[in-house]
């Protein structure tokens, strides 16, 4: 039983709605709704300085659509069967063949994990279609306050929120609360899922295992990749140089990112999981880049995989081997979202999550 509760806790993050509790659709809706026009607001008090202020309302209220059939495939398919007809339809709102699909999760253990396509499907099929009691989805929320969908170009969408779910499972209720990152793509007129990042809320000492990783390196020699490549080592370069010499020295490296309404971070203070905006992102670079020297900035071996949507949006994935004077080693399962902005590569999205915690 133990075991099952943890895997669920980590696995179920990947597929939050917006806000439902079970048996009061109405409210579900219009809760839906009215984070949706928040957010279309926010961005637009600054519509037209650059698409990293643009509002996209009608693709926003899209991928709120979206959401809300995935939701309605997870609850109508819980406990019913791995390969039942709503785990069909739950599998069919990814893309795993048109772009590499990139999953960052965690195991029963507590251990941080890249996955594939076909393992993507196989955790989610095993979770909702057999884990949760039927019906068992009692809740499926987010935190208040924590959404957000930022909507790039009008065909690339990062929703980002603090989920609040409550499940069944084997009639004993869990609460689940995971930060997370679900990227969508607009392709033939449909949005599918292209990478999810799940992490708890809270970390739980890892109690056995180790992470797995990719066993050949990732195809990375198209030059739009290569272009985000290079900023992406650029901005390394940038913290080997500067990292250790004060706050206020850190400009270089905030100049890669493109702050903004749309901007989010998912972060850890120790143990704890924050969502961070613009200028928290801002501080937190500033301080700890600036008063910690970074002497090796580099990745675990294979696991660095660079997909660029349409153009103008890609997604960095890897699991960092950093070193740091005063911290030691630190390896994260990260995600950074880049947009493509006047010819130059900015981050408007980061997320970055412990491998694992020693027992």
């Amino acid at each position: 039983m133990k075991t099952k509760f943890t895997f669920v806790l980590i696995i179920i993050s990947g597929f939050l709605i917006l806000s439902c509790d079970k048996g009061d659709d109405n409210a579900q809706e219009s809760d839906m709704t009215s984070q949706g026009s928040l957010l279309t607001k926010s961005a637009s008090e600054s519509r037209g300085s650059s698409e990293i202020h643009r509002a996209y309302p009608k693709e926003e209220a899209e991928v709120l659509a979206t959401f809300g059939a995935i939701a309605q495939s997870i609850i109508a398919g819980a406990g019913n069967g791995y390969d039942g007809e709503f785990m069909d339809q739950l599998i069919s709102f990814h893309d795993y063949e048109g772009y590499t699909f990139t999953e960052f999760n965690y195991d029963f253990n507590g251990v941080g994990h890249s996955y594939t396509a076909a393992e993507n499907e196989d955790n989610e099929r095993t979770l909702f279609g057999t884990i949760v009691d039927p019906e068992g989805v009692q809740k499926f929320a987010a935190k208040e306050g924590t959404l957000k969908i930022a909507v790039y170009y009008g065909n690339v969408a990062n929703l980002t929120f603090i989920s609040d779910f409550e499940l069944l499972i084997d009639g004993i209720l869990h609460p689940v609360n995971n930060l997370i990152t679900l990227l969508f793509v607009k392709t033939d007129g449909e949005w599918k899922l292209v990478h999810e990042h799940h992490s708890p809320k809270e970390m739980v000492a890892s109690t056995e295992g180790e992470t797995s990783y990719p066993s050949e390196q990732a195809d990375l020699s198209s030059e739009a990749q290569q272009e985000v490549y290079n900023t992406f080592m650029a901005i390394r370069q940038s913290i080997l140089d500067n990292s250790g010499t004060g706050p206020d020295n850190m400009d270089e490296l905030i100049s890669f990112h493109a702050y903004g309404p749309k901007f989010t971070e998912f972060n850890y203070d120790g143990i704890t999981g924050y969502s961070f905006n613009s200028e928290e992102n801002e501080a937190n670079e500033r301080a700890f880049f600036g008063n910690h020297t970074v002497t090796q900035f580099a990745a675990k071996a294979n696991t660095v995989n660079i997909v660029v949507y349409h153009e103008n949006v890609a997604n960095v994935t890897f699991i960092s081997d950093f070193v740091v004077d005063g911290i030691g080693p630190i390896n994260n399962l990260i995600t950074l979202l880049f947009v493509k902005i006047k010819g130059d590569w900015k981050l408007v999205h980061e997320h970055h999550s412990p491998e694992n915690l020693p027992g």
